[in-house]
């Protein structure tokens, strides 16, 4: 993953997609344009050479068009734009109250008890005492705050508590504790993070602070995703672990610049050592039952984050097809699946997010405190 760390991702959009971008071209629209609506079974076609506008109507059964045509629906509306000899589409990422969907149905917006801030944090102290240096070092550095501020925008139905505790195990999950919503990270796994990060810089540029503060950004939105699915009722089709995967890496692509980049790779580094010697070692035996797990192989989870970067911005990702990191059959289709999850994301949850505090959320550094390593100090003899 050369120069992994020391490029810089484009304008991929903040948590809740580009609604300043929405807003200036229609403000801009509003201003050159009478308003207008098209008719139902109407369109209209753009050539992209010309850019000449043409009108026109379907005949005959239009959902059959439609299938035909391979078109899919755009949720709440798009934007299409010229920027010199190019046209460009954009999907709009809000539904604003009281816009209709395809079905002519209006569209509900959130709840009235939506509100944002409402993620709680809580430090179990744990009773072993070789996981009370970490737990004193993740409270003075207030790593669960950080998080906590990550997810103000979201405007929850209820509180979630984001806790750490003593788990007897590497884990971290999702679940209702007394009916409340809580993400649960095991300080077994933060210990586990702490003992595998790299000793040096890596030679593409991952520090040790960056595989820990990825790691755990990581895994946290991942169970934080399990939570937003449960308390937004959103549909999946598919494994739920993938479902939180993509939500995970989606949030991360989001930052924008350095820190996406220092996300991403951070997120992956456990599952690097994995892949890492595929050149010499391109087999790779796995038990049998590892298939059976509802989560995917460590393999398939690096390449299906590595997919998503590269299809968010393929230019400043390029190194990953370069370095062998995306393999040639599988680059081709990342645009595709990061297009699909951008979409989902703005179906289903951009309409729970506080647009403005998001913003405020991506000028803002995180995890700033939090030390080169959170590898606990040794024991005192």
């Amino acid at each position: 993953m050369s120069a992994l760390q020391g490029k810089s991702i484009g304008s991929i959009g903040a948590i809740v997609g580009i609604a300043s971008i929405m807003s200036n071209l229609g403000a801009a629209q509003s201003q050159t344009l009478p308003p207008a609506t098209i008719a139902d079974n109407d369109s209209i076609y753009i050539d992209g050479k010309t850019f000449a506008i043409t009108p026109g109507r379907a005949k005959g059964d239009t959902a059959a068009q439609i299938e035909a045509l391979g078109a899919r629906d755009l949720g709440p509306g798009a934007i299409i734009f010229r920027s010199g000899e190019k046209l460009y589409i954009v999907a709009a990422p809000i539904l604003v109250p009281g816009t209709r969907n395809q079905a002519g149905q209006n569209v509900p917006a959130p709840a009235e008890n939506d509100r944002p801030n409402r993620v709680t944090t809580e430090y179990v102290v744990p009773k072993s005492a070789e996981l009370q240096e970490l737990y004193g070092m993740l409270r003075e550095h207030r790593v669960l705050e950080d998080m906590q501020g990550i997810l103000s925008p979201f405007r929850l139905p209820e509180e979630l508590t984001i806790k750490t505790t003593e788990c007897g195990m590497v884990n971290s999950w999702y679940g209702r504790e007394n009916s409340k919503p809580t993400v649960t990270v095991c300080y077994e796994l933060l210990r586990h993070i702490s003992q595998s990060l790299p000793k040096n810089t890596t030679s593409d540029g991952l520090t040790a602070k960056d595989a820990a503060v990825g790691q755990f950004f990581w895994l946290t939105t991942h169970e934080v995703g399990h939570a937003m699915f449960d308390m937004f009722k959103v549909p999946l089709f598919g494994h739920p672990e993938d479902a939180a995967d993509n939500f995970a890496g989606y949030i991360m692509l989001q930052f924008g610049k350095e820190r996406a980049r220092r996300l991403i790779a951070g997120g992956a580094w456990a599952w690097r050592e994995y892949v890492a010697d595929y050149r010499t070692k391109p087999i790779v035996q796995t038990q049998l039952a590892g298939f059976a797990s509802n989560h995917g192989q460590p393999e398939e989870r690096f390449y299906n984050l590595m997919c998503l970067a590269f299809g968010a911005d393929p230019v400043t990702f390029a190194d990953l097809t370069k370095d062998g990191y995306l393999p040639p059959n599988r680059s081709p289709s990342c645009r595709f699946e990061y297009d699909t999850l951008a979409y989902a994301f703005h179906r289903e949850i951009s309409p729970h997010i506080d647009q403005q505090m998001a913003r405020q959320v991506l000028d803002t550094t995180w995890f700033s405190k939090v030390p080169p390593t959170i590898a606990p100090p040794p024991p005192r003899r």
